[in-house]
């Protein structure tokens, strides 16, 4: 009798702590994240944000219905996420999972697949089944974000051409945090954030930006061109000036717009092609294109702020683009083959742990050009992207020629490694005419207040890349419409100048540190499919077998422990 109370007592105990622990679970939250990376746990700018929401917050998530694999543990992985924003968020936080077809009439099914469209959200095509049979169906990887009468779309995964589907899924799972919280960042802010395209002096067109530009809107950016030439300054309410590849000498007036616009906090994005190496040219003179400095007369004044675009011309033989070219005749056309072309050298990161270009697949240049930090007490400098081991410069005057792809390089003389082309610089910049205006007229300037001369900015940034052609995409033939941004035609493959070139201005524009949600880092722990194939067997008898063996062998060697316990 006192057993059976024990155990009737230890048995109320139990249920009594059960009970206790899922009452403070509704108001105390934890989550253990057991990953070396840390992939799952959400960053301090994030559960800050989602704490200091005024109103709710609603997703709608259209990845549900039927799906490989794949896409359920991405599924699962948004949903652990939303689970994570509403613990911290509360009643804030709001969604809900959308099948897109079930349920729904065959009109129906199609005017909500057209409103994704409309919105910029595309489908992903999903393939289930054995290899002998393959089933291919749609999947919507997409969500909406609606807050106070407005709406975000959220791509979830971005199409990427000849990319295994595995690490583009697992790259996706691990940047959620940053695609929602930046939904909510853009649905809360107050203000859109501006962005300015400068021309007057052969900068990019609108067809050469076509898709950043659409990309920027698309984010909720307010994006404008602005014509230097024809403005008094750079208005202080455009939080980024892009100057994109310009072809033509800015003369002092246009500098010092650009210059005081820094004074006063303005972010900048040089893109500059230092020099006048063009493939148009080449292609249509094959003796070749001699190369010369574009003279943009911006050195001085990049110089004072900390860096230099140099007038030389970058050759990588380890990483770099091919181009097509024609060695002969088959049948009654022109046999084209790729050679690899050094001068269109595709840029890397690793060694930056800067959230612009953590976890950032190699960038496309053509004919860059190096970027040189200058001894500036104050500024500090941090090289984003950068050649490869194998790589020189080539300065101008010099010849581009198809003729250095007749032998193979010789990496001896390739003994420049790891190129700086694109450079971040942070601090306090100390403008260009300092100790150089007339009395006169700092006093025309003071008099009125939108003019007031600056000699130094606050604490600033702005980022200096040596190639104007890394924001720039192909046109499709006959300019019918614009490539995605960082798509390489000749090989159907698309690098990361898209996500680079937004992180930069992400970067410029935002202090609220939702950039360093893309620190994460991504570690696939993927499957030997040959060895689960060739021992598939095996590991099923160790998984059935074993576990029932060691129990049978556990319940024998108890029985026997009793016998011999007992036994007397």
């Amino acid at each position: 009798m006192g057993n059976r109370r024990d155990a009737i007592f230890i048995l109320l105990i139990t249920i009594a702590i059960l009970f206790l622990a899922n009452v403070l679970s509704q108001y105390v939250y934890t989550r253990f994240d057991l990953t070396s990376e840390k992939k799952y746990s959400v960053m301090p700018s994030t559960r800050k944000m989602v704490k200091n929401l005024h109103d709710v917050v609603t997703f709608k998530v259209y990845l549900e219905g039927d799906m490989s694999a794949k896409y359920k543990r991405l599924r699962q992985s948004t949903r652990d996420l939303l689970n994570d924003l509403r613990a911290y968020g509360g009643k804030n936080i709001e969604f809900e999972f959308i099948d897109p077809v079930k349920g729904k009439s065959e009109a129906e099914r199609k005017a909500l697949i057209e409103e994704l469209y409309n919105k910029g959200l595309a489908p992903a095509n999903d393939q289930t089944g054995s290899a002998n049979k393959l089933n291919n169906t749609l999947v919507f990887p997409c969500a909406v974000a609606y807050y106070m009468g407005r709406e975000y779309p959220i791509q979830l995964v971005e199409s990427q051409p000849k990319v295994d589907q595995e690490v583009l899924l697992n790259k996706s799972a691990v940047t959620l945090e940053y695609r929602f919280s930046t939904a909510i960042q853009k649905l809360t802010q107050y203000r859109q954030t501006k962005i300015a395209f400068s021309i007057g002096h052969g900068e990019l067109n609108d067809d050469q930006v076509a898709d950043i530009q659409q990309q920027l809107i698309n984010l909720k950016y307010a994006v404008a061109r602005l014509d230097l030439t024809k403005r008094y300054k750079v208005d202080e309410d455009f939080d980024a000036l892009i100057i994109a590849k310009p072809l033509q000498p800015f003369d002092e007036k246009d500098k010092y717009k650009i210059d005081q616009y820094i004074m006063h906090g303005g972010k900048v994005m040089w893109l500059i092609d230092a020099t006048t190496a063009d493939f148009d040219s080449l292609k249509v003179n094959l003796t070749g294109q001699f190369v010369i400095d574009r003279n943009l007369n911006l050195e001085d004044q990049l110089f004072k702020y900390g860096a230099r675009v140099n007038t030389d011309l970058v050759q990588d033989i380890n990483m770099c683009n091919p181009i097509p070219l024609r060695v002969g005749s088959m049948g009654n056309g022109p046999q084209i083959n790729l050679f690899p072309w050094y001068y269109f050298p595709t840029l890397i990161s690793d060694s930056c742990k800067s959230p612009i270009v953590n976890n950032l697949d190699p960038v496309a240049a053509q004919f860059a050009s190096t970027v040189d930090t200058i001894r500036n007490p104050g500024i500090k400098k941090t090289v984003l992207l950068h050649t490869s081991e194998n790589s020189k410069a080539v300065m101008t005057p010099a010849r581009v020629h198809f003729g250095i792809l007749q032998q193979a390089p010789n990496p001896i003389y390739y003994n420049q490694p790891r190129l700086p082309i694109a450079v971040l610089l942070e601090g306090q910049f100390q403008s260009l005419y300092k100790n150089r205006l007339s009395s006169d007229f700092l006093a025309m300037g003071d008099s009125v207040s939108t003019l007031k001369f600056a000699d130094h900015s606050a604490d600033n940034k702005m980022i200096v890349i040596g190639d104007g052609d890394i924001i720039r995409n192909e046109m499709a033939p006959n300019n019918k419409f614009a490539y995605p941004l960082g798509f390489y035609s000749v090989t159907e493959r698309t690098f990361a100048n898209k996500d680079f070139v937004l992180n930069c201005i992400q970067y410029l524009t935002d202090s609220s540190g939702l950039l360093e949600t893309r620190n994460k880092e991504v570690k696939l722990r993927m499957l030997n499919t040959g060895r689960v194939r060739d021992e598939k067997v095996k590991w099923q008898i160790i998984n059935v077998l074993l576990p029932i063996g060691i129990v049978i062998a556990l319940g024998i060697g108890f029985n026997y422990y009793r016998r011999k316990k007992y036994a007397a």
